[in-house]
């Protein structure tokens, strides 16, 4: 996978010889398109960028903002939407993991 970044938690464990675990790093990429925010949402915030609306019923991605060299990433102006490639899906679907739901994503 492209652009993945795993990070070690910060939790504490009482046990003397503890798990090594991990978490991702999902870098904030690309955005929604335009025509999926309303007219009369306030603009985002000005430190995080995000909006404040739920999720569109049926998102579109903004072409021209996608990363080209990352297989996973949140969308920058809707930081709670993951994004995976086709190539994400074919190793989800290779290594038989489950728990992942993929819905294919129009893009203008």
């Amino acid at each position: 996978m492209r652009g993945l970044q795993a990070c070690d938690t910060q939790l504490r464990f009482r046990q003397a010889d503890p798990p090594r675990l991990l978490e991702l790093q999902i870098e904030p990429w690309g955005a929604l398109h335009p025509d999926c925010i309303p007219v009369e949402t306030p603009p985002p915030c000005q430190t995080c960028g995000r909006f404040g609306l739920s999720r569109p019923d049926a998102p579109i991605l903004a072409a021209a903002s996608l990363p080209r060299d990352v297989d996973l990433f949140r969308v920058g102006n809707f930081a709670t939407m993951i994004i995976g490639t086709e190539r994400l899906q074919d190793a989800v679907s290779r290594l038989s993991l489950d728990g992942i739901t993929f819905a294919e994503l129009p893009t203008r």
